[in-house]
């Protein structure tokens, strides 16, 4: 699938992909600034985003646009999450790419929505968006709207501390699967918070 490049069914950097519901796949393409969808025989299905800078102060980008989209996520009910690293927010849209709605902001962990670049993300059973907020060293959950439920993490060398972690991954039994970069490791967590 794909090819080095910026037309329709190419990719530049990918780092990100889901696989929905009825077996399409979802990538983030990654510097292209766009997500594509694809069949599960590799066919583009369609596209969305573009570039969107740096945003003034006190402003937003606008919806539907990206700064370097990272993780892709796929909830039970077909909605598509995706972390839009630079921009420092969370955005999920229909399966066809409307846009629903956006969370997050630049921050350092102030509040559960002050994200520094958040890279991976996963959707449990239940609906839940598990969030990698990378450079606050932490994973934080929410809602399908946006509403803050946890946290863990947190930097640390020890167990249960994180280092720089990008990626998430929820398995059947709903462990949590955190990879820790620069600890070289993967974390396991059994149970979560369920409140911040």
């Amino acid at each position: 699938i794909g090819g080095n490049g910026s037309a329709r069914g190419q990719l530049s950097r990918p780092r990100g992909g889901a696989v929905a519901p009825d077996g399409s796949l979802y990538v983030a393409d990654t510097l292209n600034h766009r997500i594509q969808h694809f069949d599960g025989a590799g066919e583009p299905l369609g596209q969305w985003g573009s570039f969107s800078p740096p945003p003034q102060e006190g402003e937003a980008p606008p919806p539907g646009t990206f700064n370097e989209p990272w993780g892709v996520a796929v909830a039970p009910d077909g909605t598509v999450y995706v972390t839009d690293t630079w921009n420092h927010r969370i955005q999920h849209f229909t399966a066809t790419g409307e846009f629903l709605g956006m969370f997050g902001k630049f921050g350092q962990a102030g509040q559960p929505d002050e994200f520094w670049g958040p890279r991976g993300l996963a959707v449990d059973e239940k609906g839940r968006l598990f969030v990698v907020d990378t450079g606050n060293k932490r994973v934080v959950i929410f809602d399908a709207d946006g509403q803050p439920l946890g946290q863990f993490g947190g930097f640390g060398l020890q167990l249960g501390g994180l280092d720089e972690p990008v990626g998430v991954a929820i398995d059947g039994q709903g462990r949590v699967f955190v990879a820790d970069t620069w600890n070289r490791r993967v974390q396991v967590f059994e149970e979560v918070a369920d409140s911040v």
